[in-house]
This record gives structure tokens, sequence and C-alpha cells, in this order.
């Protein structure tokens, strides 16, 4: 059996680094996959109770892959109490884990936020969410918006309040370069170096600070002095 030529063994190796880049771009882009729970409230008062709406599955933060699945639709009771809470000018609230589990865990921490009832109501739950993590995949916070602007007080179809036609962004945050401290730092010690070498003074003496004007004032008297008895000598004659 001839042995493989040089060129099909570079080839072979191509393939294979390039089937490996393929295997790599596809787990980085897939990075962080992960299933957040968005409950809502459709009660007036603050102190909500929440249900669950559905489903955020998250497929990878850097390239903002992310779809929302509805737990079901809004029941009869439900559509009727969205509907008054928009009439009541009443705020829809919705909220995400931190940390998602079907656990029942007592100590959960939530991000939340809400919008105009009537929003919600007259978009058709027509809606987007944004959720914001941190460098390290943490949820920092969840904001929504509607395709309704304003409320007109517009009336919508039962049928169209039946299931959310929502729309999900995930963004994460990236660390901004590191200060240079340490050079500042230093920048401050010299300075204040300087400043502290400037207040001590200067303790040489008168002669020591002006030498450099006396001296040469000295040679010029002498000078003229040797010259004045010459010129009183030449002016007898």
């Amino acid at each position: 059996m001839a042995a493989p030529s040089e060129n099909t063994v570079v080839g072979l190796v191509l393939i294979i680094i390039c089937i490996f880049c393929e295997i790599t771009a596809t787990d980085d882009e897939f990075e962080g996959s992960r299933a957040l729970t968005v409950e809502h409230s459709l009660d007036a008062d603050s102190h909500s109770s929440y249900t669950k709406r559905g489903t955020i599955f998250v497929q990878s933060l850097k390239g903002n892959k992310a779809k929302f699945t509805q737990n079901s639709g809004l029941s009869s009771d439900q559509k009727k109490e969205l509907k008054d809470l928009a009439s009541s000018d009443g705020l829809y609230r919705i909220r995400v884990a931190v940390r998602d589990s079907d656990k029942q865990t007592p100590d959960k921490n939530y991000v939340s936020t809400f919008t105009k009832a009537c929003y919600i109501y007259e978009s058709a739950l027509n809606d987007q969410l944004t959720v914001n993590f941190d460098p390290a995949g943490e949820i920092l916070g969840i904001s929504i918006s509607t395709s309704a602007n304003s409320c007109v007080g517009a009336e919508v179809t039962s049928a169209n309040l039946s299931n959310w036609k929502t729309m999900v962004e995930v963004f994460q945050t990236v660390s901004g370069p590191t200060p240079d401290t340490q050079s500042y730092i230093d920048k401050l010690k010299r300075e204040d170096a300087e400043k502290t070498k400037g207040q001590q003074g200067d303790n040489r003496s008168f002669f020591g600070k002006y030498w450099m004007y006396i001296v040469p004032f000295v040679i010029i008297m002498m000078v003229m002095s040797s010259a004045e008895p010459q010129a009183q000598g030449g002016g007898g004659r």
C-alpha cells in the first residue's frame, strides 16, 4: 500500500482544524444556555401575587439569542382582570428569579419591572422583554416595552388576548479597561516629594547663593582700581 502523499497529509490536517474550529464556534455560540421563569401579576394591589407567565430560553448571550415560550394563554378570568386593570390605569408587573430553579426556595431573589396595564391590553399582548446580564452571566435587570406607546381606550377582542406575542432580547455588559492606579499613585508621590523639597528652602550662605554675581563684580572692580593709577600718572607728564 502506497504511503499518502505530502499534499494528502496537509489536506487532512486542514480538514481536522476546520472541524475543530466549527465545533469550538458552535460551543461558544450557545454558551451559558439557561431557562428563566417569567412571572406576572394582574393584581391592582402593590403587594401582588404572581403566577407563571412563561419561560425565557437563553441560547447565547454573546449572540443575543433567546426566545420566549408561554406557559399558557390568558384564561377568561385573567382577560377580565387585565381589562379591569387597564381601565383603572393600573400597573402590570413581571419578575424573573435571579437564580432560576424548579425547586421552591424561600429566599429567591428577583429582578422586576412594570408598565401600564393599558399598554399590555391595547397592544393585544404584543410586548418585548429585555434581560441584562453582567460579565459573569448573572442577571442585572429586566425591562418591558409594548407596541402601544399610549393608551387611547381602545377595545380589544377576547380572541386577541389569548396568546402572548413576546420578543426577547438579552444583553451582557462588558468589563471596561482597568484604571492604572499604580501609575497615578506614583505620580502623586513624585509631586508630593517635589513640593516638600521646595518648602524646605535654600539654607546656603549669601555668598553661596550669589557667588556667580559677586565674583565677576569683584574682578571688574579690581581691574578698574589697577587702571586708575596708570591713568593718573599719564596725566602728570
